[in-house]
C-alpha cells in the first residue's frame, strides 16, 4: 500500500454510502503513484462507479504528453485523493480555554489497482460517460461528435484508466472530539462568518452531510 492515513476514531467515516457520495460531489481528484525518486502526482477529473455488488472503480484519462502516464503499468497500485471544503478553526470559537488552533476538513483516499484503457471504443465510452455526468444539468448537454476529425483526433492524445478500488481511507475532521457544547458554539461562530467555506463547514456540522 502506498499510503496510510492517520484517522483517529472520532474522525472516521463509517458509512460507505457517505464515502461514495462525497467522492461524487468532489470529483476532481489527485492521482499518486510511486515514482523513482518521489511520488508521481497528477490532478484529474474522476468518475466513481459502483456495481450491484458494491464493487467500486474510478475512471479518468490522462494526456500522453504527461510523463506520469509513461511511468504507469497495468496492475500498479495507486492512490486517488479527494478533498472537500476546509478551514482554520480558532481556539477563540470554543467555550473551553484549553484548546489550540486546528483545521477542519474532509478527505478521502481511494487505494486501488490501475488498468490502462487504450481500445478506442472503450476510451470513447469513458470520455462520453465523464462528460455526460457534468453536462447533466445543462438545458442542451454537450456531447462529443466523434465523426468530427478534430474531436476524434483528441483520442490519440490521451489514455484512459480504470482504478479498481481495494479499500477506502476516509477522515471527517469536524471537531467531533469536542463536547457537544463546544461543537454548538463552533458551529455558531462558523455560521456568523462571511466566508463561504466556513458557512459550508457549519452546514456540514449541522446536517452531518458532505
Amino acid at each position: 500500500m502506498l499510503t496510510r492515513m492517520y484517522i483517529p476514531v472520532h474522525f472516521k467515516i463509517n458509512y460507505p454510502v457517505e464515502i461514495r457520495s462525497f467522492v461524487r460531489a468532489q470529483p476532481f481528484g489527485m492521482l499518486l503513484t510511486n515514482g523513482v525518486e518521489v511520488p508521481e502526482v497528477t490532478h484529474l477529473p474522476m468518475q466513481l462507479k459502483s456495481d450491484d455488488g458494491h464493487n467500486d472503480a474510478i475512471s479518468f484519462h490522462m494526456a500522453k504528453a504527461n510523463p506520469h502516464y509513461k511511468s504507469i503499468v497495468d496492475g500498479e497500485k495507486s492512490v486517488a485523493v479527494f478533498r472537500g471544503v476546509h478551514g482554520y478553526i480558532s481556539p477563540r470559537w470554543y467555550e473551553a480555554k484549553d484548546n489550540v488552533p486546528t483545521w477542519n476538513y474532509i478527505v478521502v483516499h481511494a487505494v486501488g489497482v490501475l488498468r490502462k484503457i487504450e481500445k478506442k471504443d472503450e476510451l470513447i465510452k469513458l470520455v462520453d460517460s465523464l462528460s455526460a455526468e457534468h453536462e447533466a444539468s445543462a438545458d442542451i448537454p454537450w456531447k462529443a461528435d466523434w465523426s468530427d476529425s478534430k474531436i476524434n483526433n483528441f483520442l490519440n492524445a490521451i489514455t484512459g484508466f480504470e482504478m479498481r478500488i481495494l479499500n477506502w481511507e476516509e477522515k471527517k475532521k469536524h471537531s467531533k472530539n469536542k463536547s457537544e457544547f463546544d461543537q454548538a458554539i463552533l458551529k455558531k461562530n462558523l455560521e456568523q462568518s462571511e466566508e463561504e467555506d466556513y458557512l459550508h463547514l457549519a452546514q456540514q456540522m449541522k446536517t452531518g452531510r458532505n
